[in-house]
């Protein structure tokens, strides 16, 4: 295990932190939704808060927040899912580093850059579990896996 000195996390903490303090990231899911005919994309707005525990030596992001609209139709089985705006507020974990990664972290020259990289890539990897309702009413999970994510 890396262990870094109390002081140098404790020195990294406020900077680290207030880079990435309410950072607005955009998401567009792998499906698509369906207006007269015509595929759209189906995009999503995550608001993320990361925190340093110098303690632990642990960095984590969640997203606090999930804003977007669904434009039309999304087949899922035999239900569809009808248009919809969706706005969640939140506290799902997406990006949790120790060890080896937080010291290669504080060492960087550009850490902003490099957890930047690292968020955008565990976003990518994900597939959030949202509840959206169908055109018979009832409320299904709607597993929504991530195409691409980028910073506003």
């Amino acid at each position: 295990m890396v262990v870094l000195s109390q002081n140098v996390l404790l020195d990294f903490k406020p900077r680290f932190e207030k880079s990435v303090e309410n950072l607005p990231i955009s998401v567009v899911s792998r499906s698509t939704a369906i207006v007269n005919d015509a595929e759209y994309p189906v995009k999503f707005d995550f608001i993320t808060e990361t925190f340093v525990d110098y303690k632990k030596q642990v960095v984590t992001t969640n997203i606090i927040q999930i804003d977007g609209t669904i434009p039309g139709t999304i087949k899922i089985g035999a239900l569809m899912v009808v248009p919809q705006h969706i706005n969640i507020t939140c506290e799902y974990e997406i990006l949790s580093i120790t060890n080896n990664e937080l010291k290669a972290l504080v060492q960087d020259e550009n850490p902003m850059l490099l957890y930047s990289n690292w968020l955008l890539e565990a976003i990518e990897n994900e597939t959030l579990v949202l509840e959206v309702k169908t055109d018979t009413g009832q409320y299904v999970d709607w597993p929504v896996g991530i195409k691409n994510a980028y910073f506003l």
